[in-house]
């Protein structure tokens, strides 16, 4: 969801400039209405694109500002992460930020990319050739680098496969936080109308929009994520239907997971960075309320064998629970699903790409330099847990520090993103409420607005996480 969005027909930005369409209820409601899928883009695949693009809104740019939604949280833009590539090449052009409609499907979207690369790599090709200088620098002809975050790696698959010619001129692929065998959050966003949540108002606009996108259904958890008790069983389309989503659109989008699971296609060069040690919603338990089925998030995933079988206690039969964390959104099986080569780090999902450590191991990637993991993928570490639906103006934010011994030199600040002014550092403490050793603070915000959250240890990179604050629903 980090590209601008604007109406084609007339120049209104729909998505990614003003906070107003979060925040303010008169402006809110038509916005996000006009963010709803037609038929027709419900059912592009990547041959509408190939056949006749769809024009009814086009992404402009890539975010340049935060943004926030209920359940997926915080999201930074992409301007560091493009200046610290620009820095590493021949020229700032050979840097091509590549927005999209991530309302559609992944494989319109991947289509869309593969012509996309192609032009910006034969162009490149021509810019090279014309410059003796450039052409001395070494003897490969120019090839392709993708890095993409969150759902932009899925698109970068589907354009691979899709293109085999364009696989074979690409140098490194680097994801990060992607989440290949979807991320059990999807379903969260989808059943906020089922849970009672508020603030009411922005769920309720939240919910009917993702329900109409094929590109929050290609989200959806291909993995055995739905709890039965004694079974895990993996989501139907009805199970989606049943909590809120399109049961056409998880069709589709759980058909290709499992035409995924039988397919060999290997990212070429691909490196995963994943986050780690951040509470993560992995798995999903069931339950009815007045009529609605509610889904439930649930902080463990269930290991399977090699012979396809899920993993039980030897004594009880009950199939065994293990929490792998990941980065808040996405758990560490499935931004790692595709390669071995992964580098780890502590952050939150969508803070990733502003990430020092994460900017870093993307420089050393483009200049082929060797990469310097320091995690392994079950590193102990700090983490930072804030409210996913947000919080309401006149009432607290409640903020936890995970996996520290002590408050000791450990700094927990809030800072207002659209004014820059900071407020106090926060005091943590046990958390007697938390079994787990968890450190608390609250924080009351004094004006509706869009929040950072820090938390500094002094020892790592510090891990921020994006929380807004709504005015109280009329």
């Amino acid at each position: 969801m980090g590209s601008v969005l604007q109406d084609t027909a007339t120049g209104r930005s729909l998505w990614g400039v003003d906070l107003a369409m979060l925040t303010n209820s008169a402006t809110g409601e038509g916005l996000f209405g006009a963010l709803w899928a037609n038929a027709q883009e419900q059912a592009a695949d990547a041959d509408t694109f190939r056949r006749a693009p769809l024009t009814r809104v086009r992404a402009t740019a890539l975010l340049a500002k935060p943004w926030w939604l209920p359940v997926l949280e915080g999201l930074d833009p992409y301007s560091e992460a493009v200046a610290t590539l620009r820095k590493v090449t021949l020229a700032p052009e050979a840097v091509a930020p590549f927005p999209y409609d991530w309302r559609l499907s992944v494989a319109y979207n991947g289509a869309a990319l593969a012509r996309a690369a192609r032009a910006h790599l034969t162009q490149w090709r021509e810019k090279v050739a014309a410059r003796p200088k450039w052409r001395a620098v070494g003897e490969r002809p120019p090839q392709l680098m993708f890095v993409a975050h969150s759902m932009g790696g899925l698109v970068v698959l589907a354009a691979l496969e899709q293109d085999p010619e364009l696989a074979a001129d690409t140098r490194a692929v680097v994801t990060v936080g992607t989440p290949f065998l979807g991320s059990a959050k999807a379903v969260l966003a989808l059943n906020l109308l089922h849970t009672g949540a508020k603030p009411a108002r922005l769920l309720r606009q939240v919910q009917a929009m993702a329900a109409t996108l094929p590109g929050v259904h290609d989200l959806l958890p291909g993995y055995r994520c739905l709890d039965r008790g004694l079974d895990i069983e993996r989501l139907t389309p009805a199970d989606v239907a049943r909590f809120g989503g399109d049961e056409y659109l998880a069709a589709r989008s759980l058909g290709e997971h499992a035409r995924h699971r039988e397919s060999g296609f290997l990212l070429p060069g691909h490196r995963a960075i994943v986050g780690e040690a951040q509470a993560t919603v992995q798995t999903l338990d069931e339950q009815e309320r007045v009529g609605l089925a509610v889904a439930l998030g649930r902080h463990h995933a269930f290991d399977v064998g090699d012979d396809g079988e899920l993993v039980r206690d030897l004594a009880t039969g009950i199939p065994a629970r293990r929490d792998t964390y990941g980065d808040g959104t996405v758990h560490l099986p499935s931004s790692r699903a595709r390669t071995n080569a992964n580098i780890y780090v502590f952050g939150q999902h969508g803070t990733l790409m502003r990430h020092g450590e994460v900017l870093r191991q993307v420089r050393n990637i483009a200049l082929e330099r060797p990469q310097s993991p320091y995690l392994s993928g079950t590193s102990a570490g700090p983490g930072l847990e804030t409210p996913c639906l947000g919080g309401t103006f006149g009432e607290p934010l409640t903020l936890h520090a995970t996996g520290l011994h002590t408050p000791a030199n450990v700094a927990l600040t809030v800072r207002s993103v659209t004014t820059g002014r900071a407020g106090h550092p926060l005091t943590l403490r046990r958390d007697p409420d938390r079994a787990d050793g968890a450190l608390v603070a609250r924080f009351i915000p004094d004006v509706p607005d869009l929040y950072r959250v820090v938390l500094d240890t002094g020892s790592h990179v510090p891990i921020s996480q994006l929380v807004l604050v709504s005015p109280p629903d009329a």
